[in-house]
């Protein structure tokens, strides 16, 4: 927590403060500069509003792709082709991010999306380790019979999985939710890339571009630093128990 209490506390030093040696756990002179100069001087509003949007939309379509993946793979064994393409969903988990970047950068081209949300939110929705975590939740928590007498009862299969399956779910889909929000917002690497105007930048991708080799704005990066992290933790408070709950019921044998 160190890190983050001294984020939190020189965003509201001077750039003189914050390298006084000895280094004051407390700002000497508290001041609101930091801020003002940082909404003044970027697009710190608009990165914000571009990351809420590409994570809650990330994450919205993941959770929506990966449960109803799970719930197949778990819930249609005799299915063709199950086990084998499981599998194959499984060992795209060993694809190192780096093998597959350029070749989805050129389909992103070749449709339009660069420098588009759709960059942002597409690539990696149907992610194997969402389904993978999804499939073992509903393996273990979603009983045979309670399907089969949805069934009897004239529920199409489609309403199982959105009228039964997924309220049970709960737990898993808020863990996986804070999980993906998490990789969705502190996304740099692939917003660098994709995404080529201050309008469309992220705030990661924000506070990457303010350092400087000559001059770097420590006390603006800090205050672009505690913007940023404060979503997150709100997320994690809001959706804790849930979250532990999901870890919980997740760690079970498939």
């Amino acid at each position: 927590m160190f890190p983050l209490y001294w984020m939190s506390c020189s965003a509201f030093k001077s750039q003189n403060d914050i390298f006084t040696l000895p280094p004051a756990l407390l700002p000497n002179s508290p001041t609101w500069e930091n801020f003002s100069d940082l909404f003044g001087d970027t697009h710190i509003v608009r990165a914000f509003l571009n990351s809420v949007l590409i994570a809650v939309g990330n994450c919205l379509l993941s959770l929506l792709l990966c449960s109803m993946a799970g719930f197949a793979f778990a819930k249609y064994p005799h299915a063709p082709g199950n086990r084998q393409l499981f599998l194959f969903v499984l060992g795209t988990m060993m694809v190192p991010f780096a093998v597959t970047l350029i070749p989805v950068f050129v389909i992103l081209m070749k449709l339009g999306w660069i420098n588009t949300y759709w960059a942002m939110i597409i690539p990696g929705a149907a992610n194997a380790f969402g389904i993978f975590w999804m499939r073992q939740y509903f393996s273990e928590n979603v009983p045979n019979e309670l399907i089969d007498a949805a069934r009897i009862d004239g529920c199409q299969e489609f309403g199982i999985y959105w009228r039964i399956a997924l309220p049970i779910a709960r737990p898993a889909l808020a863990a996986l939710a804070v999980m993906i929000l998490i990789g969705s917002w502190n996304n740099l690497m692939w917003a660098f890339i994709v995404l080529q105007t201050e309008e469309m930048q992220t705030m990661p991708l924000l506070i990457y571009l303010m350092q400087d080799e000559v001059h770097t704005p420590f006390g603006k990066l800090m205050a672009a630093g505690l913007i940023a992290t404060l979503p997150l933790i709100v997320a994690f408070l809001i959706f804790q128990r849930q979250f532990i709950a999901g870890l919980a019921a997740g760690a079970v044998k498939a």
